[in-house]
């Protein structure tokens, strides 16, 4: 006998992973079909809703424990919203690299500017720290933060952000397209941004 959304959805938010990757194989074709038509033709050669719905369902295993139900359909529409905000994340970052992303990262070559250019967009400053402590205290504190990320995460921003290597061998390195990484790195950073606070909490030694 199936068993129950409810079931389901009470074992799911318990750690269940068996019970989540039942939810997800029951609703994941209706919010993929939500995203259709919504990448742009400018975008479809590096982006589509498998890569988006691939990281949506990612999310769902690593957050499930935040999810509330609210009633019947509570649950796809938060997949929805999940799946809905990668889509934007990817399709920023992608524009993002667009318009100079790759200007930013040869700018900073060395391994401590890689680590203050990486530390003023996820800290969300354009003030870049001038004294050698204080990019040292930026280093520490974001390395950090990375080294307690997810392994994807860690990955693609160690990759990507750190190394300096263009997004086509991130991707080959990772096994997924050029529009996932900017995605997963959207969603890294912003998981570094929980795990660090606000800039000003960290960086005093600026000037």
């Amino acid at each position: 006998m199936a068993s129950s959304a409810d079931d389901l959805l009470t074992r799911a938010t318990d750690g269940d992973a068996d019970a989540l990757a039942i939810l997800l194989e029951r609703h994941g074709q209706a919010v993929r079909r939500t995203l259709e038509g919504k990448i742009s033709a400018r975008w479809q050669s590096v982006l589509s809703e498998d890569d988006v719905m691939q990281q949506t369902y990612a999310d769902a295993f690593q957050d499930i424990g935040s999810f509330v139900p609210q009633g019947d359909g509570s649950f796809v529409a938060w997949l929805t919203k999940i799946a809905n905000r990668n889509l934007l994340d990817g399709v920023k970052m992608l524009e993002r690299e667009k318009r100079g992303g790759k200007r930013r990262r040869v700018e900073a070559r060395s391994s401590d500017g890689s680590y203050v250019a990486l530390y003023e967009l996820v800290g969300r400053t354009s003030s870049t720290p001038s004294q050698h402590a204080a990019r040292d205290e930026a280093k520490d504190v974001l390395g950090e933060a990375i080294r307690k990320l997810p392994t994807a995460y860690r990955e693609v921003v160690r990759l990507y952000d750190l190394d300096g290597q263009p997004v086509q061998n991130v991707a080959d390195a990772l096994g997924r397209s050029c529009g996932a990484v900017f995605m997963l790195r959207a969603r890294a950073h912003a998981h570094l941004r929980e795990l660090m606070g606000a800039a000003s909490d960290y960086l005093s030694g600026s000037a």
